[in-house]
Protein backbone atom coordinates (compact mmCIF):
# COMPACT_ATOMS: atom_id res chain seq x y z
CA UNK A 1 0.00 0.00 0.00
CA UNK A 2 2.78 2.43 -0.38
CA UNK A 3 3.72 2.31 3.72
CA UNK A 4 7.39 1.29 5.15
CA UNK A 5 7.02 0.44 8.53
CA UNK A 6 10.03 -0.33 11.32
CA UNK A 7 9.45 -3.27 13.73
CA UNK A 8 10.93 -4.18 17.25
CA UNK A 9 11.32 -7.89 17.15
CA UNK A 10 11.23 -8.19 20.76
CA UNK A 11 7.71 -7.08 21.26
CA UNK A 12 6.32 -6.47 17.72
CA UNK A 13 5.59 -2.80 18.60
CA UNK A 14 6.07 -0.12 15.78
CA UNK A 15 9.50 2.04 15.84
CA UNK A 16 8.48 5.37 14.65
CA UNK A 17 6.37 7.22 11.86
CA UNK A 18 5.20 5.37 9.05
CA UNK A 19 7.38 5.83 5.75
CA UNK A 20 5.03 6.55 2.89
CA UNK A 21 6.18 6.35 -0.43
CA UNK A 22 3.07 6.58 -1.93
CA UNK A 23 3.20 3.74 -4.42
CA UNK A 24 3.56 -0.28 -4.38
CA UNK A 25 6.77 -0.50 -2.89
CA UNK A 26 8.69 -3.67 -4.70
CA UNK A 27 12.38 -4.08 -2.43
CA UNK A 28 14.08 -2.58 0.58
CA UNK A 29 17.15 -2.93 2.16
CA UNK A 30 18.56 -2.03 5.80
CA UNK A 31 21.99 -0.99 6.86
CA UNK A 32 23.88 -2.67 8.76
CA UNK A 33 24.82 -0.22 10.84
CA UNK A 34 21.33 0.73 11.45
CA UNK A 35 21.04 4.35 10.17
CA UNK A 36 19.59 4.00 6.26
CA UNK A 37 16.80 1.88 4.96
CA UNK A 38 16.38 2.19 1.00
CA UNK A 39 13.39 1.19 -1.27
CA UNK A 40 12.79 0.78 -4.63
CA UNK A 41 8.79 1.54 -5.79
CA UNK A 42 6.92 1.46 -8.68
CA UNK A 43 6.72 5.21 -8.69
CA UNK A 44 10.01 4.79 -10.03
CA UNK A 45 12.38 5.79 -7.63
CA UNK A 46 14.98 4.32 -5.41
CA UNK A 47 14.33 6.33 -2.03
CA UNK A 48 17.16 6.63 0.98
CA UNK A 49 15.20 7.01 4.33
CA UNK A 50 17.13 8.26 8.04
CA UNK A 51 15.89 5.08 10.00
CA UNK A 52 16.56 6.43 13.24
CA UNK A 53 13.71 9.07 12.57
CA UNK A 54 12.13 7.56 9.58
CA UNK A 55 12.62 10.64 7.32
CA UNK A 56 13.15 10.39 3.70
CA UNK A 57 16.93 12.10 2.78
CA UNK A 58 16.95 11.97 -0.94
CA UNK A 59 15.74 9.92 -3.94
CA UNK A 60 17.00 8.46 -7.42
CA UNK A 61 14.40 8.59 -10.56
CA UNK A 62 14.46 6.53 -13.45
CA UNK A 63 12.31 5.56 -15.99
CA UNK A 64 11.15 2.16 -14.89
CA UNK A 65 9.58 0.71 -11.94
CA UNK A 66 12.62 0.16 -9.00
CA UNK A 67 12.77 -3.73 -8.76
CA UNK A 68 16.35 -4.60 -6.64
CA UNK A 69 17.95 -2.76 -4.66
CA UNK A 70 21.06 -3.16 -1.59
CA UNK A 71 23.31 -1.43 0.52
CA UNK A 72 26.99 -2.03 1.02
CA UNK A 73 28.47 -3.85 4.10
CA UNK A 74 30.21 -0.49 5.28
CA UNK A 75 26.65 1.16 4.38
CA UNK A 76 27.88 4.05 2.34
CA UNK A 77 27.35 2.36 -1.33
CA UNK A 78 23.59 1.62 -2.51
CA UNK A 79 23.06 -0.63 -5.94
CA UNK A 80 19.89 -0.30 -7.58
CA UNK A 81 17.97 -1.87 -10.41
CA UNK A 82 14.96 -1.46 -12.47
CA UNK A 83 14.07 -4.22 -14.59
CA UNK A 84 14.71 -2.95 -18.26
CA UNK A 85 16.48 0.04 -20.55
CA UNK A 86 20.02 0.91 -20.81
CA UNK A 87 21.93 2.01 -17.67
CA UNK A 88 18.97 0.00 -15.50
CA UNK A 89 21.58 -0.34 -12.75
CA UNK A 90 23.07 2.49 -10.42
CA UNK A 91 25.59 2.03 -7.99
CA UNK A 92 25.55 6.00 -5.83
CA UNK A 93 26.43 7.38 -2.29
CA UNK A 94 24.10 6.26 0.44
CA UNK A 95 24.14 10.10 1.74
CA UNK A 96 25.26 12.33 -0.67
CA UNK A 97 23.39 10.57 -3.37
CA UNK A 98 25.90 11.18 -5.74
CA UNK A 99 26.54 8.47 -8.29
CA UNK A 100 29.52 6.42 -7.73
CA UNK A 101 30.23 5.19 -11.48
CA UNK A 102 28.32 5.14 -14.81
CA UNK A 103 25.24 3.42 -15.31
CA UNK A 104 25.72 0.02 -16.01
CA UNK A 105 23.42 -2.39 -18.56
CA UNK A 106 22.01 -5.40 -17.56
CA UNK A 107 18.69 -5.96 -19.34
CA UNK A 108 15.52 -7.84 -17.24
CA UNK A 109 17.31 -7.43 -14.09
CA UNK A 110 15.52 -9.74 -11.25
CA UNK A 111 17.90 -8.99 -8.35
CA UNK A 112 20.83 -6.72 -7.32
CA UNK A 113 23.48 -7.91 -4.04
CA UNK A 114 26.61 -6.41 -2.68
CA UNK A 115 29.59 -9.16 -2.21
CA UNK A 116 30.39 -9.32 1.61
CA UNK A 117 33.71 -6.85 1.39
CA UNK A 118 31.76 -4.09 -0.76
CA UNK A 119 34.62 -4.68 -3.59
CA UNK A 120 31.87 -6.36 -6.44
CA UNK A 121 28.39 -6.07 -7.03
CA UNK A 122 26.20 -9.16 -8.29
CA UNK A 123 23.37 -8.82 -10.98
CA UNK A 124 20.53 -11.84 -12.04
CA UNK A 125 18.77 -11.30 -14.91
CA UNK A 126 15.55 -12.95 -16.67
CA UNK A 127 17.12 -14.94 -19.81
CA UNK A 128 20.98 -13.36 -19.17
CA UNK A 129 22.26 -15.23 -16.58
CA UNK A 130 24.66 -13.70 -13.73
CA UNK A 131 27.49 -11.24 -14.25
CA UNK A 132 29.54 -9.18 -11.26
CA UNK A 133 30.77 -6.08 -11.92
CA UNK A 134 33.84 -4.35 -9.98
CA UNK A 135 31.93 -1.76 -7.27
CA UNK A 136 35.46 0.54 -8.54
CA UNK A 137 35.01 0.79 -11.99
CA UNK A 138 32.51 -1.14 -12.74
CA UNK A 139 34.45 -3.33 -14.80
CA UNK A 140 32.81 -7.06 -15.63
CA UNK A 141 34.25 -8.90 -13.62
CA UNK A 142 32.11 -12.63 -14.28
CA UNK A 143 29.59 -13.22 -17.22
CA UNK A 144 27.73 -16.51 -16.98
CA UNK A 145 26.10 -16.36 -20.13
CA UNK A 146 22.60 -17.59 -19.50
CA UNK A 147 23.30 -19.48 -16.65
CA UNK A 148 21.62 -18.87 -13.65
CA UNK A 149 18.93 -17.19 -15.33
CA UNK A 150 16.31 -16.78 -13.24
CA UNK A 151 12.29 -17.06 -13.90
CA UNK A 152 10.34 -13.91 -14.34
CA UNK A 153 6.61 -15.43 -12.83
CA UNK A 154 7.01 -13.31 -9.81
CA UNK A 155 8.79 -10.53 -7.99
CA UNK A 156 11.50 -12.39 -5.85
CA UNK A 157 15.03 -11.64 -3.84
CA UNK A 158 17.12 -14.53 -6.30
CA UNK A 159 20.62 -13.80 -5.23
CA UNK A 160 23.32 -14.73 -1.79
CA UNK A 161 26.82 -14.76 -1.29
CA UNK A 162 28.78 -16.68 0.66
CA UNK A 163 30.50 -14.79 3.65
CA UNK A 164 34.08 -15.07 2.35
CA UNK A 165 32.67 -13.82 -0.94
CA UNK A 166 34.14 -16.71 -3.01
CA UNK A 167 30.65 -18.27 -4.22
CA UNK A 168 27.50 -16.96 -5.17
CA UNK A 169 24.38 -18.51 -4.88
CA UNK A 170 20.92 -18.23 -7.01
CA UNK A 171 17.34 -19.52 -7.00
CA UNK A 172 15.65 -20.18 -9.86
CA UNK A 173 11.84 -22.23 -9.81
CA UNK A 174 13.34 -25.95 -8.93
CA UNK A 175 16.80 -25.42 -7.77
CA UNK A 176 19.99 -23.44 -6.65
CA UNK A 177 23.19 -22.78 -8.97
CA UNK A 178 26.04 -22.27 -6.95
CA UNK A 179 29.07 -20.11 -9.17
CA UNK A 180 32.45 -20.64 -7.27
CA UNK A 181 34.69 -17.88 -8.78
CA UNK A 182 37.96 -19.54 -7.06
CA UNK A 183 37.92 -21.87 -9.96
CA UNK A 184 35.00 -20.80 -12.01
CA UNK A 185 33.02 -23.92 -11.35
CA UNK A 186 28.94 -23.87 -10.83
CA UNK A 187 26.78 -26.43 -9.78
CA UNK A 188 23.58 -26.86 -9.02
CA UNK A 189 21.28 -28.69 -6.75
CA UNK A 190 17.26 -28.96 -6.36
CA UNK A 191 15.64 -27.42 -3.84
CA UNK A 192 12.25 -28.56 -1.32
CA UNK A 193 10.00 -27.13 -3.91
CA UNK A 194 9.56 -26.99 -8.24
CA UNK A 195 6.19 -25.09 -9.08
CA UNK A 196 7.19 -21.78 -7.34
CA UNK A 197 9.28 -18.75 -7.72
CA UNK A 198 12.20 -19.06 -4.93
CA UNK A 199 13.47 -16.31 -2.61
CA UNK A 200 16.86 -16.88 -0.56
CA UNK A 201 18.48 -14.92 1.74
CA UNK A 202 21.89 -15.52 3.42
CA UNK A 203 23.96 -14.75 7.02
CA UNK A 204 26.99 -16.38 5.12
CA UNK A 205 26.77 -19.57 6.61
CA UNK A 206 23.41 -20.83 6.10
CA UNK A 207 20.97 -20.16 3.54
CA UNK A 208 16.60 -19.70 3.92
CA UNK A 209 14.43 -20.33 0.82
CA UNK A 210 11.43 -19.73 0.18
CA UNK A 211 9.19 -20.97 -2.33
CA UNK A 212 5.43 -21.43 -2.48
CA UNK A 213 4.37 -21.02 1.36
CA UNK A 214 7.06 -23.12 2.87
CA UNK A 215 10.86 -22.28 3.42
CA UNK A 216 13.89 -24.41 4.09
CA UNK A 217 17.25 -23.95 5.18
CA UNK A 218 20.58 -25.02 3.78
CA UNK A 219 23.73 -24.94 4.16
CA UNK A 220 26.29 -22.89 2.27
CA UNK A 221 29.17 -25.41 2.58
CA UNK A 222 27.87 -28.60 2.59
CA UNK A 223 24.60 -27.76 0.63
CA UNK A 224 22.32 -30.06 2.42
CA UNK A 225 19.13 -29.28 4.38
CA UNK A 226 19.88 -28.44 7.82
CA UNK A 227 16.18 -28.57 9.39
CA UNK A 228 12.32 -29.31 8.96
CA UNK A 229 10.17 -27.78 6.28
CA UNK A 230 8.78 -24.61 7.36
CA UNK A 231 5.86 -23.91 6.28
CA UNK A 232 3.20 -20.64 6.43
CA UNK A 233 -0.01 -20.00 6.27
CA UNK A 234 0.11 -18.08 3.06
CA UNK A 235 2.19 -17.91 -0.24
CA UNK A 236 5.92 -16.18 0.92
CA UNK A 237 6.82 -12.95 -0.94
CA UNK A 238 9.98 -12.62 0.49
CA UNK A 239 12.24 -13.79 3.49
CA UNK A 240 14.99 -12.00 5.59
CA UNK A 241 17.51 -13.59 8.00
CA UNK A 242 18.83 -11.14 10.85
CA UNK A 243 23.06 -11.19 10.75
CA UNK A 244 23.12 -13.45 13.34
CA UNK A 245 20.80 -16.32 11.94
CA UNK A 246 18.53 -16.40 15.25
CA UNK A 247 15.22 -14.84 13.76
CA UNK A 248 13.78 -15.35 9.92
CA UNK A 249 10.60 -13.13 9.18
CA UNK A 250 8.48 -14.02 6.05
Amino acid sequence: DGDIRRWKIEDGREQGPTMQAGVRVYAIAVSQDGRWIVSGDEGKQAIVWNALTNEKVHHTQYGNWVWAVDISSDSTKVVDATCRGTGNVRLFGIASGHRLLPPISHDNVAGVKFSPDGSRLATVSYGSGVRVYSTHDGKVLFDSGTRGSVDSSSWVTPLAWSSDGQQLFVASKDKFTSFNFSDSSSTEWPIHENQSSASIASNGKFIACSAGSSVSLWDCMSRRRISPIITHAAWISCIALSPSGGYLAC
